[in-house]
């Protein structure tokens, strides 16, 4: 298992566990929390209809049956993703997390019917994962000696669970498979991908209240706390997912309009020299201007690196005087840039890829200006007042 800097889906740290079909997947910290309720709950179960079953067969059988039920999940994911692949969407990764597991789009489908079919692939994948593994519990359960009774039983549960998931999975709400058809509907009939997420994010809030008011009546009226609160945090994370699904949508509708060169603000302090002392730019530059990065620039104006407030704070301040910011600069090769013929909607995106706060607009290799992420927020928020009435 290969340990991952980036952050999971609920903020917290997650693992690269391999490659299926040239895709990654990964596992969010937060996946541990509900394999091991999963595992406990399977246990339970199988303790009250088994039991004849000793210790190890119950907890071995939840065990491989949990593992089996997260790789329906990857399988289902994976479903769409080879969908979207076959469309001409790039994915990121799979990732395993809380409340289930999610295919990474790099974007969004170019084509209302590319959307529907992506949407569709995955409640088709986990039906046909079900019927496998109920026909294969048909089979074993007319052996009966040896492991036929335990793999039966984990595989008829399985195909139930694979079933019911991709029928909860085509409730028409966003961001949900059914509220994505949703959208790939009212997207073809109007043309507008924007309204569609729209109508589809409301579609998601009724169905996310739904669950919420479901599991709150459940926990109250039949005392199943658990199983009450976890419809609660689902129907909370779909909420959330379509909110923020929605605030994309704005985002990307404005910022695809906008060219980087028409907007990028020009660097009027912050050129320098790169036979510049790290001493002076900490006086002159850090303290005296408030600046907190530097472009070092050749003497035909082309750009050849950037120093950033971390690299002058990391030279001893005994040798500030003796090192020149060529000397500490990251080079042009190691910067994420952008041209002035990008949108600016590509610009926020490798801001948030790179995890930096603003980008030198590169022309021809010379600085023409650098594009921040409080400018592009800035542009959003105006365009969204213009729109109010």
């Amino acid at each position: 298992m290969k340990r991952s800097n980036r952050k999971g889906l609920l903020g917290g740290q997650s693992w690269s566990v391999g490659r299926l079909a040239g895709i990654e997947i990964a596992i969010d910290r937060s996946w541990l929390l509900i394999f091991g309720l999963i595992t406990f709950s399977l246990a339970r179960r199988f303790a009250g209809d088994q039991a004849e079953w000793g210790v190890f067969e119950r907890w071995g059988t939840a065990l491989v049956t949990s593992l089996l039920f997260f790789t329906s999940i990857v399988l289902h994911e994976l479903g769409h993703s080879l969908v979207a692949l076959r469309c001409g969407v790039d994915v990121k990764r799979i990732t395993l997390f809380l409340f289930g597991g999610m295919a990474e789009l790099d974007s969004e489908p170019r084509r209302p019917r590319d959307e529907i079919a992506i949407a569709v692939a995955g409640p088709l994948a986990s039906v046909a994962i079900g019927l496998c593994f109920g026909a294969l519990a048909g089979v074993l359960h007319n052996v009966p000696m040896g492991l036929g009774p335990l793999v039966a039983e984990a595989c008829s549960w399985l195909s139930t669970i694979n079933v019911v998931l991709a029928a909860f999975n085509c409730l028409p709400g966003f961001p949900l498979d059914g509220g994505r058809v949703l959208r790939g509907i009212v997207w073809w009939a109007t043309g507008d991908f924007r309204r569609a997420t729209a109508l589809a994010t409301r579609a998601g809030s009724v169905v996310a209240y739904g669950l919420m008011g479901l599991g709150l009546f459940s926990a109250m009226m039949t005392g199943s706390w658990l199983g009450g609160l976890w419809l609660v945090f689902i129907g909370w994370f779909l909420l959330s997912a379509g909110r923020a699904t929605l605030a994309q949508s704005t985002f990307e509708s404005v910022l695809s309009q906008l060219m980087v060169g028409r907007i990028c603000e020009p660097v009027v302090l912050g050129q320098i020299s790169g036979m510049e002392s790290v001493d002076k730019l900490a006086r002159e530059g850090v303290l005296g201007r408030g600046l907190r990065h530097f472009y070092v620039v050749d003497s035909a104006g082309v750009l050849r690196g950037l120093v950033a407030l971390a690299e002058l704070a990391a030279v001893p301040e005994p040798e500030r005087m003796s090192t020149r910011a060529d000397e500490i600069m990251r080079p042009i090769v190691d910067l994420a840039t952008v041209d002035p013929d990008d949108s600016a909607w590509t610009a926020l995106r490798r801001m948030a890829e790179t995890g930096v706060g603003q980008l030198p607009v590169i022309e021809r290799g010379r600085l023409r200006g650098t594009i921040r992420r409080e400018h592009l927020l800035d542009l959003v928020r105006g365009a969204l007042a213009l729109q109010s009435p």
